[in-house]
């Protein structure tokens, strides 16, 4: 399904919605009038309710406020503007226009994590690390 897109907010597929109900969702979360989401999704006062209710029942909410919330919290509507931010942040990401994705590996995934270090630690529990290289100079 494709995004529909509110003066204030994005309406973007999931929960089961149908596009009418997203419509109406989008145009609530924009605080359109009553008529005006009649006349968007073709059909009268009761269609429109009709729809409200359909549009409760799946997000789980119990008034038109709280739909519009669970709308949010649902990953449903997300606001315009940070669509926008997150839209222009991520054209400085990656300059050359080429993106930098690592290959998914393929295989079961390992139940071993490892540790790493990004700087040698030279203070150990019991004092000062010994220097491995000048020991082994010594010996051979």
């Amino acid at each position: 399904m494709n995004p529909i897109v509110g003066e204030d907010v994005i309406g973007q597929g999931g929960q089961n919605l149908t596009a009418e109900e997203l419509t109406v969702l989008v145009m609530l979360a924009d605080g359109a009038t009553p008529s005006a989401i009649e006349t968007a999704v073709n059909g009268d006062r009761a269609a429109v309710r009709q729809i409200e209710r359909n549009l409760r029942a799946k997000l789980g909410a119990k008034t038109k406020t709280h739909t519009i919330a669970r709308g949010f919290v649902l990953d449903v509507l997300a606001p315009r503007a940070l669509c926008l931010l997150l839209s222009v942040l991520s054209v400085g990401a990656f300059p050359d226009g080429q993106t930098n994705r690592v290959p998914r590996r393929a295989g079961a995934p390992t139940t071993a994590s490892r540790a790493s270090r990004t700087q040698r630690q030279d203070v150990g529990p019991g004092g000062p690390l010994p220097n491995i290289a000048a020991l082994y100079a010594q010996v051979s």
